[in-house]
C-alpha cells in the first residue's frame, strides 16, 4: 500500500481508539464533577485528547480502508 506499514496502522488505529475510549470516560466523569476550574481544566483536556485521537484514528482508517467505491459509477460491461 504505497509505503504503508499495515501492521504498525492497525496498532496505532486500536491504540488512538483506546485512547478516544479513555478520554470520552474521563469527559464523562468531568461532567458529573463538582464545577471549579479544576473540572473545567481536565473536562478541557479530555475534549481536546478525545477530539485528536478520533481524528487520528479516523485519518488512519480511511487511509486502511482504500478510495470510496460508489455503486453508480460502474462501468457497463459491453
Amino acid at each position: 500500500m504505497n509505503g504503508i506499514d499495515i501492521r504498525r496502522a492497525r496498532r496505532w488505529f486500536w491504540a488512538l481508539t483506546v485512547i478516544a475510549i479513555l478520554a470520552m470516560g474521563g469527559l464523562y466523569r468531568e461532567l458529573g464533577a463538582a464545577p471549579g476550574p479544576g473540572t473545567a481544566l481536565l473536562m478541557l483536556l479530555a475534549a481536546l485528547v478525545l477530539l485528536a485521537s478520533s481524528v487520528q484514528a479516523a485519518r488512519i482508517l480511511t487511509r486502511l480502508a482504500g478510495p470510496p467505491r460508489w455503486p453508480w459509477r460502474r462501468r457497463a460491461r459491453p
